[in-house]
């Protein structure tokens, strides 16, 4: 009589659902990790200086690029305008206190424009807002 060998027992099919669940939970924490600060509408390069201020005043910020340009969200002006364009804006919201992130290649002629027809106008206090330098 002939005896087989009995076939060598196969590994239990191992499910990768759990494999799966943990890439997404992974995925899904760090998109949120991720975005947790917000970013600015406009993209200008800070001024260097002492202390990285970046978090001064969030009431209302105005951004100044390079041309000279005053943005505030989607609104444009120009420098000597702006202060009394955003007039109402400012008493309808009772901000008093306005932070600027210019651009390092912005006019200062314009930056003084600025900060002169803001303080016309009511505000109290300007930020300059500058990156911490190395």
């Amino acid at each position: 009589m002939i005896e087989f060998e009995e076939p060598p027992q196969r590994r239990p099919y191992e499910s990768v659902v759990p494999l799966i669940n943990v890439v997404f939970l992974l995925l899904i924490f760090f998109l949120l990790a991720g975005t947790l600060q917000p970013t600015d509408d406009v993209d200008v390069d800070l001024p260097a200086g002492q202390v990285d201020d970046k978090r001064a005043s969030e009431d209302l910020v105005l951004y100044v690029e390079a041309d000279g340009f005053v943005y505030l969200g989607d609104r444009v002006m120009g420098a000597d305008l702006a202060a009394y364009a955003l007039r109402d804006f400012l008493d309808e919201q009772g901000i008093y206190d306005v932070s600027i992130k210019a651009d390092q290649d912005a006019p200062a002629h314009e930056l003084i424009k600025l900060m002169e027809g803001l303080r016309n106008v009511g505000v109290r206090e300007v930020n300059l807002v500058t990156e911490q330098s190395e």
